[in-house]
């Protein structure tokens, strides 16, 4: 399932653009204020930016995720609240994708 940004703007009421890609909810949206670039996060994890004139995504940012997928299960020198954070980043994980 593909999510999208609407992009339109108020004054002409017209839909201009519809940019496709993330592939979970978007989280926020960020104008440039002198190039006709967007800035858009996502549930995906993923930033991206767009241009507006083409609708393209010019690149797509995403941090580093070094646990994930990781078996935590048997692991020791950690102390149970630092367990229970990477149980729920794994669970968030699994939501991302």
């Amino acid at each position: 399932m593909e999510y999208s940004n609407r992009t339109d703007f108020i004054n002409s009421g017209q839909l201009l653009n519809t940019l496709q890609g993330h592939s979970h909810w978007v989280l926020s949206v960020a104008f440039s204020p002198k190039q006709p670039l967007l800035a858009s996060s996502s549930v995906d994890g993923s930033i991206k930016i767009w241009d507006l004139k083409t609708g393209e995504c010019l690149k797509t940012l995403r941090a580093d995720r070094p646990y994930e997928g990781m078996n935590i299960t048997r692991v020791m020198g950690i102390t149970e609240a630092q367990k229970a954070t990477l149980e729920a980043s794994a669970i968030c994980c699994k939501y991302r994708a």
